[in-house]
Parts: C-alpha cells; structure tokens; sequence
C-alpha cells in the first residue's frame, strides 16, 4: 500500500508548527490529523485557535501552546494541551534553537504571483520563525488570502507540499464594548496624544480604546495585532504613523484579527506591514518609538502592583503573552507609558484587586498605570505604602474596607 505524500515529509517525533487565528491552515491540519496513527510522537506547536481544527486532534498527537485562550482553555484542561509559560519575545529562539524547535511548519498562503512568491498575508508573527527554522514547510495555499507586504514573502520554492483550497477564512468578529469599558477606556484615553503610537491587545476594552481615541490625531500602531477598527482608522486617515521614528508612516503588527471587511481594507492599505514577532515584540525597536502607549488587560491586580493576565481559580484561561514585552519597553520610549486596564470585579462581583495575585505574569517593578472604571493609579516610582493607597482607591468600593485588613495583616 502506498504511503500518503503528506507522510513522505514527517518524522516520528516531529514537533509540528501550526500557523494561529485567521492564519490556521485548517485543511491542511484536517489531512494530517486524517494519518494520525501513522505519525508517533510528534507534537503540534498552536497559538490562539478562532477554528474548532484543535479539538478534533486526537488525543495520541501531543499539543502544547503559550497561549491559554479559546479553545485551548478547555484543551489545557482536560490534559490534552500542555502550556509553555514564555514571552511573545521569546518565542523566536524557542521555535529555532530552544526546547520547542520546529521540525515541520504548516502555514496558510496567498496564491503565488508569476514569480512564484506567495504571502502569509493574514499573519507573520511567530510563523515566520517557524518556517525560518523548519526541516521542511507544509503550505494551505487558499485564494482569500490577501498580499501584505512585511515578513509575509514565501516562495514555493521553499514550499514541499501544498493544498489548495478557496474556503471563506475565519472571522473574528469585533467587540461591543459595555457602558462600563467604555468608562475605564475614558481614563486609558488621557495617557494618548496627537502623534501617539499604540499597541493594544484584544476584547471590549481594547475596542472603547481604540473608540476612546478616535478624536485624536496622526496616531501611530506597533502592535501584535489589528483589526476592524485600526484599520478603519487607517483608512480615515487617524492613524498616519507620521510621527513614528520607527517605520515612519506605516502601521506594523504581527496579525489581522478581524472580519471578512478587514481582511479587505488590509489588502488594500499600502501603508501597512505585518512582521514577525522579531520586530513587534523587539525592545530596542519599540523604545525607539517616542510617545509610545502600549494597553493591556489582566485578570487581577493585588496591592503590591503584581498582574495576573494568566490564571482564574486555578484554571490557565490567558497568557503571559506578549504583556511583559512591552510593559517593559513602553516606559523606556521617550514620553512612553504603560498602562494595565481592567474591570474591578467580576461579574459575580469579586474583586479584581486582590491582596496577592494568583499567578504573577507582571512584576510591580514592571507596572506603571493600573486604570479601573474607579480611576487610575500610577505606580511607577511609588512606594510600598503608596502603592497600596492608590491601588485600593480603584477597587470596587464595597472591597476597599477589606483590602485595607488585608494590607494591614501583610504589614503594608
């Protein structure tokens, strides 16, 4: 019986680079899960999924991420995927040269133009590591993949194997911020100028962010990711870049995450780049960008300024991500802030400010603005017991009587 052609390029053991959000080569992985006795050992390397391809991965093909959200919360916890706690900045030596070096890449591609030259187009961020690293390269070569420019260019001469496929790509649809994002996005806004340059991750509270500013002028992006709304905002000519000292003029990211509607605008837009994580996530790149304001999320804060971004009641529902990365690297920019945005309860009405977080993914040396829908807090250069102070004065305030007992009892 003759061996499949996709088994011919696999390698018992293998350690499989699967390409994340609009960029899963579903079909691709389909196929090769379809051999799935045939491969031993071998494990996938997965970032964020918006596809259901991760849970039909059998449970004998090993799964490990950085990334704890969407489906991989479920997959982590049913022991089917483990995670690699690592910076975004790390991610470019791991998949080379450090424990989870890539053997195979599977990527998804534009079709290729009369040079041969195809482009990721949708995402570049740890793919192009990947492919940079593998024995061998395994593409999905689907025609609604736009061409856009940056570390997007593969040729088929470095591809083995292809599938080509005309499937609509996933949608990630945007965000409707609540009256109460909205309110924590008002204080975020006050840290962003004219000719500021913004990195913000993902949600409701990074999209009234974005809304927040829209007001402003000449803004500029550094991001790991853009969606529907920078890149109308690049299109109603808010976002320039023309302040940048980096890539003046150009918007960089490392993925479009949005709708069928952004993927159109993006293949459109000369003015944008999506690059590898080697230069969203470079610190020396990013303190070059004056102004810059870089907007996260956590899960929780505690009094000492501590961020969990990972964990909630002992389950991996986020990831270190990229968060760290640019915290530190913000504040080094000239005229740069940090800032950490984030409810202060839950829905169930728990505090998010906490006495000591349950997984610290930041540590208070890193932090410098903590903003709730209560106010903000700058910690940078405050004290223990200053901290303290202004972390509490933006906890919910039917908490705020406790977390002063708390703090008292830990001595701060």
């Amino acid at each position: 019986m003759s061996v499949p052609e996709i088994l011919t390029y696999l390698c018992p053991g293998d350690t499989i680079a699967v390409e994340q959000v609009l960029g899963e080569p579903t079909v691709l992985v389909d196929e090769l899960l379809h051999h799935a006795d045939a491969l031993p050992g071998v494990r996938l390397f997965v970032g964020m999924s918006v596809t259901g391809v991760l849970t039909r991965v059998p449970a004998r093909i090993g799964m490990v991420s950085t990334v704890g959200m969407a489906a991989n919360t479920q997959l982590i916890g049913e022991g089917r995927m483990q995670i690699v706690p690592a910076h975004m900045s790390q991610l470019p030596w791991l998949l080379s040269e450090g424990p989870l070096k890539v053997d195979v890449a599977l990527v998804l591609l534009s079709p290729p133009d009369a040079d041969g030259w195809c482009s990721l187009g949708v995402t570049s961020d740890y793919a192009w590591h990947a492919i940079s690293s593998a024995r061998v390269v395994l593409a999905e070569i689907n025609d609604n993949v736009p061409v856009v420019p940056g570390d997007t260019r593969v040729h088929l001469d470095q591809v083995a194997y292809s599938i080509r496929t005309h499937r609509a790509l996933p949608e990630y649809p945007r965000a409707d911020p609540s009256s109460l994002e909205r309110v924590i996005a008002a204080n975020v806004a006050r840290y962003v100028r004219d000719g500021s340059c913004l990195q913000v991750g993902i949600g409701k509270l990074s999209e009234a962010v974005l809304q927040a500013v829209a007001d402003r002028r000449d803004l500029g992006i550094h991001s790991g990711m853009v969606g529907d709304t920078m890149l109308e905002m690049m299109r109603d000519g808010i976002i320039t870049g023309r302040a940048k000292d980096v890539d003046n003029g150009l918007a960089v990211a490392g993925s479009i995450l949005g709708s069928h509607q952004a993927l159109a605008l993006a293949a459109e837009e000369k003015n944008l780049r999506i690059v590898s994580i080697g230069q969203t996530h470079d610190p020396a790149r990013i303190q070059e960008l004056s102004n810059f304001v870089c907007v996260n999320a956590a899960l929780e804060v505690d009094l000492f300024g501590q961020i969990n971004s990972e964990t909630a009641g002992g389950r991996y529902v986020g990831a270190t991500g990229g968060g760290v990365d640019f915290l530190r690297s913000s504040v080094r920019a000239p005229g740069g802030r940090s800032i950490v945005a984030l409810p202060s309860s839950t829905r169930k009405g728990r505090s998010r400010i906490v006495p000591r977080v349950e997984t610290v993914t930041a540590l208070a040396t890193d932090v410098d603005v903590i903003t709730t829908e209560h106010g903000v807090a700058e910690l940078r250069g405050a004290s223990a017991g200053e901290r303290v102070e202004r972390v509490i004065a933006i906890a919910a305030p039917e908490h705020r009587e406790q977390l002063r007992d708390s703090a008292a009892e830990m001595g701060l």
